[in-house]
């Protein structure tokens, strides 16, 4: 545990993380500055005349406040320097999980959505005529404006990915939630804790915020790094 420690806070070894974070906050204070930019930014489901092709990447450093930025950012610091660290991927194999799970996640967020939305209307490329002229419940026209009216922004997808990839790395590292000062072992934290939250908010719809893209953004990270451990033959502990 001292080696995690030793390693995650050197940042002046990680350049991919100081780059990020320094990335997020700079865009995060364009936007408190210039409040339409988040709009502008953020990612918009692709029948929506807001969509603009340049979303599937700036939604993944636009934040929607002070918190959602805080917690990304600390998640980015405490996990993405150790993944970092030449001695576990090295800069260019964490930068490219960093993006390659950003984009998952906005991809399995807009894929589940397609889905809901073929299921109310016959079509994935949905507008506000295809709901009228549709006989849907109140429910069914509720998802479906959140589907084409919201825009997505974040890093939380890139950070999940993260978590996942250092949960199959470093599974039996004690972590603990910021206030509960319970150490439990990452294997078990990670995939049963803040996966199984996800999937239970994302089929219950009890907040605003994009479960799918969470769980997205896990899966793909995980995917990743369990591809280059089988092919490098290599076993992290």
């Amino acid at each position: 545990m001292n080696e995690f420690k030793r390693i995650g806070g050197l940042l002046n070894e990680t350049p991919v993380v100081k780059n990020l974070l320094l990335l997020n906050v700079l865009v995060f204070i364009a936007c408190l500055i210039y409040p339409s930019l988040t709009d502008l930014l953020a990612m918009h489901y692709p029948s929506n005349p807001e969509f603009k092709p340049w979303q599937l990447i700036t939604h993944m450093f636009t934040h929607g406040g002070f918190m959602h930025i805080l917690f990304n950012m600390y998640a980015l610091y405490n996990f993405g320097a150790i993944l970092e660290n030449g001695r576990v991927l090295g800069s260019k194999r964490f930068a490219f999980l960093y993006l390659f799970s950003g984009f998952g996640a906005i991809f399995f967020h807009l894929a589940i959505n397609g889905i809901m939305a073929y299921h109310y209307t016959g079509t994935v490329f949905f507008n506000n005529e295809t709901v009228l002229s549709a006989q849907l419940t109140d429910k069914a026209i509720k998802n479906l404006s959140a589907i084409y009216y919201s825009g997505v922004v974040g890093a939380s997808g890139a950070i999940y990915g993260l978590l996942a990839a250092f949960g199959y790395l470093f599974p039996n590292t004690p972590l603990m939630f910021l206030f509960v000062p319970i150490p439990i072992k990452a294997k078990y934290m990670i995939p049963l804790v803040i996966i199984a939250y996800d999937i239970a908010f994302a089929q219950y719809g009890l907040d605003n915020v994009a479960h799918y893209a969470h769980i997205g953004g896990a899966l793909f990270g995980f995917l990743l790094v369990l591809f280059w451990n089988k092919t490098n033959k290599k076993t992290f502990y």
